[in-house]
């Protein structure tokens, strides 16, 4: 496994390590588990971030073409087939 080095100041350093004993885990496994939830927060922000964006297109498609009804364009689809 690799390894890396950070660099904390004094009072971090021991907020991390009460943090991993009450935690009761190693100081790298809390930093590991603590970056990974970070990653993970930080996806579902994008993902978020994406879904508003794609909301946004639509509603800009919806004021330039009219309304549009797509469960009924749907069912219009199949019951046409």
């Amino acid at each position: 496994m690799p390894k890396v080095n950070v660099s904390l100041s004094q009072e971090v350093l021991q907020d991390l390590d009460k943090a991993a004993r009450e935690a009761n885990t190693s100081r790298s496994a809390f930093l590991a588990r603590a970056v990974r939830h970070y990653l993970e927060e930080r996806g579902e922000e994008q993902r978020q971030e994406e879904r508003k964006e794609a909301a946004a297109a639509i509603d800009r498609f919806r004021e330039e073409f009219g309304g549009w009804d797509g469960t009924t364009e749907v069912l219009k689809w199949r019951d046409s087939h």
